[in-house]
């Protein structure tokens, strides 16, 4: 019964001893593994890219007349180039119709109010946007005006790059030369006061005619956005002049119609059409001889060129003085070569 009691004694003197070397076992393993796990995530923070927020990039806003048209996304390739290179973000937005003058007003004022440094703009109407160029200047925020001329005066806070449109103009007039043989009764189609451009094209060429003399520029008719009115204006010409030679279309929405009225009226008769402004609809029409050719601008030169004039106004420096961008005849061969590139 002694030696019993003595075991139990023992027994329970060892019990009593192991719980204190456990503790000191455990708070050594503790320590082991927080070395390791330690050492393992910083193992892993060099082997993981640390994320980072980027700061955001300053923003410019280009508004054209609408998206979708070939020329109007040259426009955007151009101005995404220079932007990117400057290190800025560029906003592009317009409204779905090229004569909705309000709202591209809002969408240009909310960009800026958004906090766009500078304001690249193509006019839908450009005696419609005066006062928000106004405003924009006295708050010495940059604008840039693209496809037409400036409706204000120009100076540190506004310029204008956009197409020679002179240019355009002799070009033509020197190509319908070319295809009526120097002779003959041709017409001017599609000048539309809200584009001022259609008038400066119309002018030039008539201008230009005057080394023709044996051409006889017999109508000048008025344009619109509604193809409707263009191919009715159109038809109009054509019945009051049956000996037509030739037409000069001063925008693409115009040489469209003249298309369109010459397959319907006159399918047997060929009567060259020069335009103006490339657009995808009409590069089909080159292709197939429909068109005879397009005086073009290089939209993409425009909309780097724009970018370029803005960026100095936002660094506090004066708007470049108004930069006019040469024309070129853009004609069937023309196509073929670009698509063989």
């Amino acid at each position: 019964m002694m030696r019993l009691r003595a075991s139990l004694a023992n027994n329970a003197g060892t019990r009593s001893e192991n719980p204190a070397m456990n503790s000191d076992n455990k708070q050594l393993v503790r320590l082991i593994l927080a070395a390791a796990l330690g050492g393992a995530v910083g193992s892993l923070a060099v082997l993981v890219p640390s994320v980072r927020t980027e700061p955001s990039r300053p923003m410019i806003a280009f508004i054209p007349r609408t998206t979708g048209a070939n020329f109007a996304e040259d426009m955007h390739r151009g101005a995404e180039a220079a932007a990117e290179r400057a290190g800025y973000q560029l906003y592009w937005n317009a409204p779905t119709r090229a004569d909705d003058v309000d709202r591209q007003i809002r969408i240009a004022q909310k960009a800026v109010d958004n906090g766009a440094k500078a304001l690249i703009l193509a006019p839908t109407n450009p005696w419609g946007v005066t006062t928000l160029i106004d405003s924009l200047t006295r708050q010495k925020i940059p604008v840039v005006i693209v496809q037409t001329e400036s409706p204000v005066p120009t100076g540190p806070y506004v310029t204008s790059i956009v197409p020679d449109q002179a240019e355009f103009g002799r070009i033509a007039a020197e190509r319908i030369a070319a295809v009526t043989g120097g002779s003959g009764q041709v017409a001017v189609i599609g000048l539309d006061r809200g584009k001022p451009e259609t008038l400066a094209r119309a002018q030039s060429f008539i201008a230009a005619m005057k080394a023709h003399p044996e051409i006889d520029v017999v109508a000048q008719s008025s344009g619109s956005i509604q193809t409707l009115e263009d191919e009715q204006s159109t038809r109009e010409i054509l019945n009051s002049y049956p000996d037509l030679k030739a037409l000069f279309a001063v925008s693409a929405d115009a040489a469209q119609s003249a298309l369109l009225v010459l397959q319907d009226t006159k399918p047997d008769r060929k009567i060259p059409v020069v335009g103006c402004d490339r657009d995808w609809f009409l590069a089909d029409d080159l292709l197939n001889g429909t068109l005879d050719s397009l005086v073009t601008a290089d939209g993409y030169r425009i909309g780097y060129l724009a970018v370029d004039a803005a960026l100095n106004g936002t660094r506090g420096r004066p708007l470049q003085q108004p930069s006019p961008v040469g024309a070129a005849l853009l004609t069937r061969q023309g196509i073929v070569d670009e698509e063989n590139r």
